[in-house]
């Protein structure tokens, strides 16, 4: 059995900002490496086979942190990638709703009715997060591998596994920056057994 610890990256100056990042990018705040280090520590006792994180330079620096003094190979993937945002990347949440406010609405609200146009759209999301996923556990099909991904791309392949419609894509609970959502692999099946735990935060 392979157990994922997917681990959204922490906070970044954007985050801080309110500016969407997709596959630009932002250094990670004090907070954001404070609650890293938070995180190594409380993983300390878990072995990992391997660490993986998204291409994006904040996954890499998150991912830097947790891995500490391990000795692990380390991948970086593309597939592993925020959702690719077009148009609204670099923007505060504030700009984007003075001119596509209906737009921005619909995929933050209704997500089922947002039609992807000058982004990625959602399908498109789980099916490279779902395949890094299997790629990994057919590499490492009885350990425990460490990934830092993306707050929508995790929600995405939470939502794939557990056989939800993409309307229910935000539902609780929110995934943090440091959260850690477990996933579990065995014949073939995934299993979520843990979302957004911010236990280390608290």
């Amino acid at each position: 059995m392979t157990t994922f610890y997917l681990v959204r990256h922490g906070e970044t100056m954007w985050n801080k900002e309110h500016r969407l990042q997709g596959w630009l990018d932002s250094p990670l705040s004090e907070n954001g490496i404070s609650n890293a280090k938070k995180l190594q520590e409380h993983l300390r006792e878990i072995e990992f086979a391997a660490a993986f994180s998204s291409s994006s330079g904040r996954a890499k620096e998150t991912l830097q942190i947790l891995v500490g003094d391990r000795q692990l190979p380390i991948y970086h993937a593309d597939d592993l990638r925020e959702i690719f945002l077009g148009d609204w990347q670099g923007k505060t949440v504030e700009d984007i709703i003075k001119t596509q406010r209906l737009d921005y609405e619909l995929y933050t609200d209704y997500p089922a009715q947002f039609i992807a146009t000058h982004t990625e759209s959602f399908g498109a999301v789980t099916e490279r997060a779902m395949y890094m996923l299997k790629e990994i556990a057919d590499k490492f099909p009885e350990e425990n591998v460490l990934i830092v991904s993306h707050a929508v791309t995790i929600k995405c392949v939470v939502n794939a596994i557990l056989g939800r419609s993409i309307n229910q894509l935000w539902s609780e609970p929110f995934i943090h920056g440091t959260s850690v959502t477990i996933i579990e692999r065995s014949e073939h099946q995934l299993l979520v057994k843990d979302i957004g735990n911010i236990q280390h935060l608290q």
